[in-house]
């Protein structure tokens, strides 16, 4: 009997055993990730043609990958059945993986990126529509001003997407909120999250509306109002703030934009409940915003890889978020 063992180096085998060079034993089983790419697509679109349409291959190209892929795992992928493909036993393994796979490589990729990016003093920061209207141009300015030479480039998302960006490495600085009813994320210890403002919910209602006379409001006093919904979390916040209580809210109109909601109001379609900072930057004259009782607050936060906490770039730009958090007014509107 014999036994194999792995070696770095030619010629230096023990006697009695079969070498095998390590290199090229690992490298056989190393997977193309163009090919890994390719094969996502087929499966996903069924056949060769859908993936070199999709791909922009011929469809011999992406067969002859699919080829090579099989004979780099040494077996069979796919069958076919009529005019269709199947899966082998080991395709169905392989498609199980392919796109976890796929975006690992491209999270890697973009935390490699990263690094040299913000060695080069480029950040980019994703926030959420309200807060780049409000938080962020103010922590750009101060960023200029200080002439430090960081460069931001800005995006726009709301969480759970924009921290699902941040995990893959393609945002740099996150600014996301959550509200008293949602559980704090579940970030890992890989990355650390900083608190900037934690903002009351206002009740916003037209001028002429009998309730705009009053300092606040108890919220169960609106059970039969009619209501603007915002954002999807917004009306998810505010759906179980009605449901705190004691009655299901009336909904006649939902909107993503914040104008259009201050626009329903004041039109007197309805009331809205919305965070405090979203009056802050838009405000129709003919709008008010009074207190809501008993208090319901956003929670607006900054989140960083933790691996990238030391970065000078990156604690130059958290600095900036926070000053600019501590000089915003968000007193209501009378």
């Amino acid at each position: 009997m014999r036994f194999s063992h792995h070696h770095e180096e030619e010629g230096k085998c023990k006697p009695g055993f079969t070498c095998v060079n390590q290199t090229s034993a690992y490298t056989s089983a190393m997977l193309d990730t163009q090919k890994l790419v390719t094969f996502a697509a087929v499966v996903r679109l069924g056949s060769f043609a859908a993936a070199a349409r999709e791909l922009g291959y011929t469809q011999p190209g992406v067969s002859q990958q699919m080829k090579s892929l099989e004979r780099d795992l040494k077996t069979t992928l796919f069958s076919r059945e009529g005019r269709g493909l199947k899966l082998s036993e080991q395709g169905d393994v392989l498609a199980e993986r392919a796109e976890s796979l796929i975006a690992d490589l491209h999270a890697t990729e973009e935390r490699v990126a990263a690094v040299t990016r913000l060695k080069e003093a480029r950040v980019r920061v994703c926030a959420f529509p309200s807060a780049n209207a409000t938080l962020i141009p103010s922590a750009i300015s101060r960023l200029r001003a200080s002439h430090l030479g960081i460069e931001i480039e800005l995006f726009e998302a709301e969480p759970p997407e924009s921290l699902e960006g941040l995990e893959r490495g393609e945002y740099d600085v996150v600014v996301a909120f959550r509200y008293d009813d949602q559980p704090t994320p579940d970030l890992g210890e890989s990355h650390i999250s900083f608190s900037l403002i934690d903002e009351p919910m206002v009740l916003m209602l037209a001028d002429d509306h009998p309730l705009a006379r009053r300092k606040q409001i108890e919220l169960s006093e609106l059970r039969e109002e009619r209501w603007v919904a915002g954002c999807v979390r917004c009306r998810q916040e505010f759906v179980s703030a009605c449901s705190d209580a004691g009655f299901s809210p009336r909904i006649d109109i939902t909107t993503d934009d914040n104008l259009a909601v201050q626009s329903y109001v004041v039109a007197g379609l309805g009331l809205a409940m919305m965070p405090r900072m979203t009056q802050s930057f838009v405000k129709h004259p003919k709008l008010r915003t009074r207190p809501l009782l008993p208090e319901r607050h956003r929670h607006v936060t900054a989140t960083v890889l933790r691996s990238q906490r030391g970065s000078t770039a990156v604690v130059r730009v958290l600095e900036s978020l926070r000053e600019a958090a501590e000089s915003m007014a968000l007193a209501p509107n009378t």
